[in-house]
C-alpha cells in the first residue's frame, strides 16, 4: 500500500484542498459491513483516555490503497492507522487510532 497521505493527490480536492465533493466519495469509497472500534487520541477533544467509538469501514477503489480502510464521522473522512494502538484506561483495550484525511461536502 501507498503512503496514505498521497492519496489526497488522486482526490479532486476543493475548499482549500481540504475537501472532495460528496459525488467523488461516493464513487470512490464503498461503505462494508466490518466494523471497528477506534480512538481518535485527544484529537477530538475527548478521548484523552483512549476512549472508543465505533463506526463502519470504508474501503476504496483507487489503485494502491485497495488494502487502507476508512471510518466516515459525521462529515470528516478518516484513515485508520494500522500500526498505531492506544490502551483504553477504562476496559484495558487497545484500539486503532485514526488520522483525518479530507472532508465531505454536503450534497
Amino acid at each position: 500500500m501507498k503512503n496514505i497521505y498521497t492519496l489526497r493527490n488522486e482526490l479532486d480536492l476543493r475548499n482549500y484542498n481540504t475537501a472532495i465533493t460528496r459525488a467523488d466519495f461516493e464513487a470512490h469509497f464503498t461503505k462494508t459491513k466490518e466494523r471497528i472500534e477506534f480512538t481518535f487520541n485527544g484529537w477530538d477533544g475527548k478521548s484523552y483516555d483512549g476512549e472508543s467509538r465505533k463506526a463502519y469501514i470504508y474501503r476504496t477503489d483507487i489503485p494502491g490503497y485497495e488494502e487502507a480502510r476508512f471510518i466516515k464521522v459525521g462529515r470528516r473522512l478518516h484513515f485508520i492507522d494500522e500500526e498505531s494502538s492506544v490502551l483504553e484506561k477504562a476496559t484495558g483495550a487497545f484500539h486503532k487510532t485514526v488520522g483525518w484525511l479530507v472532508d465531505v461536502e454536503r450534497a
